[in-house]
C-alpha cells in the first residue's frame, strides 16, 4: 500500500508524469532515416534474406548494428507490417526494458554500497532517467531504436558484473557464461559497447573494498576484451564507408562536443543549441536557463548532500564514468544528439537518487527535474523548423497533400531546401505513395523526362505545389 506523503507516493506521481510526458511520441510519423531502413528491410524480406545475414555481411549504412538496427527494422517492417503506431509502441517496449536494466544496475550498485532502501534508490534513478532529455529522440524517432537497445545491454552487463562477486555455485557459473554473451549483444547494438570493459574497471574503483573479484572473473573480463577486439576487426571490415558527419576528428569539434555534452547533462535539448547557432540568442538563452537551472539545482543539492559520504576516489571514478561513457562522441565531426549521453548519465542520476533519499529532498528534487524536462520536451515538440519534430510533421503534411492527388510515374520533384526535404526524401515518397523504386526523380525541369506532365516544386515557404510541364 502506497501511503500518501511517502516517498513511493511521490515517486508514483512522478512516473505518471513521465508517461504523460512521452505519450505524444506515439503519434509521431515516420521521418528521415526511417524510410531508408524501412525500404532496406522490405528489400531483405522480398529477397528472402536470412535474418542472420546482417551479422556476417557488410553494412550499407556505414554502421554495423545488426541487432539493434537490421533485426529491429526487419521486425518493424515484416512483423509489425510497417505500421508507425506499432513501431512507436515497439520503441516504448525497448525503452521500458532499458529502464528495467537501469533499475537492476542501480539496485546492484546501491546494494554493493550498502545504502539503505536500495530498491527505492533504484526506482528513483530509473524515473529520473525516464524523463531526462536523453530519452526524447529515441521515443520520437524509430531510427534511434539503437539507443534503448544499447542502454538495455550495457546496463544489464554492468549490473551483472557488480552482482557477480556475491553469486555462488551454479548461478555464478551461469553469470560467467552470460557476461561474454551480453558483451557481444551490446556490441551488435552500437559501437559504444566496446567501452564496457573500461566502465567495469571504473565501477570497480568506485566500489573498491565493497567487491572482491576472483581469478575466474578476471579471465572472463579478459575474454570480453578479446571479444571487443575481434568485433573491432570485423566492424572495420563490414563498414568500408561512412558519412563524413560521423567521422572522428580532433579540432574545434572537441570543444563544441564538450559544450554539447554539458548541455545534455543539464537537460538542455539540442534544439536550444540550434537556436543559439541561428543567432536567436535571447530566446535560446531563456530556454537554456529554464531547462538547466532546475537541473543544476538538483545536482548542487546532491553534491552538498553526498560530499561527506563519498571519498575523492569515488568522485574521480564517477567523473571517469561520465567521460568514458560518452567516449568517442567528443570527437565526432558533426551530428551530436542528446541520446548519445544516455549511458553516461546513468551513474550521475543514481548518485542524485541516493542524495535525494539521504537528504530527504525527494519532493523538491522530483519537482525540479520534472519542470526541467517538461520545458525541454514540450519546447522541442513545439519548436518551428528546422527543429527535427517539426520537420517530421512537415513531411507528413506533404504526404497528406500528395495522397489527395493522382500520382503519375515518374514523379518529378524539384527541391529547393535539401535539409528540409531530408525529412521525407525520395525513399519516403516512394514508401508512402506505394511507388516502385526509382519512380521519384529529383530535377528542376521536365525536359528530358518521358511522359512528364507535371512537377512537384518546393516553394519559398518550404511547402510543395504542382506545376505543369510545358507542352
Amino acid at each position: 500500500m502506497i501511503v500518501k506523503n511517502s516517498n513511493y507516493f511521490y515517486l508514483s506521481l512522478f512516473i505518471l508524469f513521465a508517461i504523460g510526458l512521452w505519450l505524444p511520441s506515439l503519434f509521431t510519423p515516420f521521418w528521415g532515416d526511417d524510410y531508408f531502413f524501412l525500404t532496406q528491410a522490405r528489400d531483405s524480406r522480398l529477397n528472402e534474406n536470412s535474418w542472420w545475414l546482417p551479422f556476417v555481411t557488410a553494412s550499407e549504412t556505414g554502421f554495423w548494428r545488426p541487432l539493434s538496427m537490421d533485426t529491429g527494422w526487419r521486425f518493424v517492417e515484416q512483423v509489425l507490417q510497417g505500421n508507425v503506431l506499432y513501431a512507436h509502441i515497439y520503441l516504448w517496449c525497448l525503452t521500458f526494458l532499458s529502464l528495467m536494466a537501469i533499475s537492476w544496475f542501480a539496485y546492484e550498485f546501491s546494494r554493493a554500497m550498502q545504502w539503505p532502501q536500495p530498491k527505492l534508490i533504484a526506482l528513483i534513478a530509473t524515473a529520473l532517467h525516464a524523463v531526462h532529455v536523453v530519452t526524447y529522440l529515441p521515443l520520437h524517432w524509430v531510427a534511434a531504436m539503437n539507443s534503448p537497445t544499447l542502454v538495455l545491454f550495457i546496463s544489464a552487463t554492468l549490473a551483472l558484473w557488480i552482482a557477480l562477486p556475491r553469486l555462488q555455485g551454479g548461478v555464478r557459473w551461469l553469470a560467467l557464461v552470460i557476461l561474454p554473451l551480453l558483451q557481444l549483444l551490446a556490441l551488435f547494438s552500437k559501437e559504444l559497447a566496446i567501452l564496457i570493459p573500461a566502465l567495469v574497471v571504473v565501477l570497480a574503483f568506485f566500489l573498491h573494498g565493497k567487491l572482491t573479484y576472483k581469478t575466474g572473473d578476471f579471465i572472463v573480463w579478459l575474454l570480453c576484451v578479446v571479444i571487443c577486439l575481434v568485433w573491432l576487426y570485423f566492424y572495420k571490415e563490414f563498414t568500408p564507408s561512412r558519412h563524413s558527419a560521423y567521422g572522428l576528428t580532433l579540432g574545434k569539434n572537441l570543444v563544441i562536443n564538450s559544450l554539447s555534452f554539458v548541455a545534455w547533462i543539464l537537460n538542455v535539448p539540442r534544439e536550444v543549441l540550434r537556436m543559439l547557432v541561428m543567432e536567436r540568442y535571447v530566446l535560446g538563452a531563456i530556454w537554456a536557463a529554464a531547462c538547466s537551472v532546475p537541473m543544476a539545482m538538483v545536482y548542487w543539492i546532491s553534491i552538498r548532500t553526498l560530499k561527506k559520504t563519498l571519498v575523492p576516489m569515488q568522485w574521480l571514478a564517477a567523473m571517469a564514468f561520465l567521460i568514458i561513457a560518452y567516449g568517442p562522441y567528443f570527437l565526432l565531426a558533426h551530428q551530436s544528439y542528446e541520446y548519445y549521453a544516455a549511458v553516461a548519465i546513468i551513474l550521475p542520476l543514481l548518485l542524485v537518487a541516493r542524495a535525494l533519499v539521504l537528504g530527504n529532498h525527494l519532493k523538491i528534487g522530483l519537482l525540479l527535474v520534472g519542470v526541467s524536462s517538461l520545458i525541454a520536451v514540450q519546447g522541442t515538440r513545439s519548436a518551428d523548423y528546422p527543429a527535427v519534430i517539426e520537420r517530421a510533421f512537415w513531411a507528413e503534411r506533404q504526404i497528406d497533400f500528395l495522397q489527395q492527388e493522382p500520382i503519375n510515374s515518374p514523379l518529378l520533384v524539384s527541391v529547393a531546401n535539401e535539409h528540409q526535404f531530408a525529412a521525407l526524401g525520395v525513399q519516403g515518397l516512394e514508401w508512402r505513395l506505394n511507388l516502385p523504386k526509382g519512380s521519384v526523380i529529383l530535377t528542376h525541369e521536365c525536359a528530358g523526362v518521358a511522359n512528364a506532365k507535371q512537377i512537384f516544386v518546393q516553394q519559398h515557404n518550404g511547402n510543395f505545389a504542382w506545376e505543369a510541364c510545358p507542352e
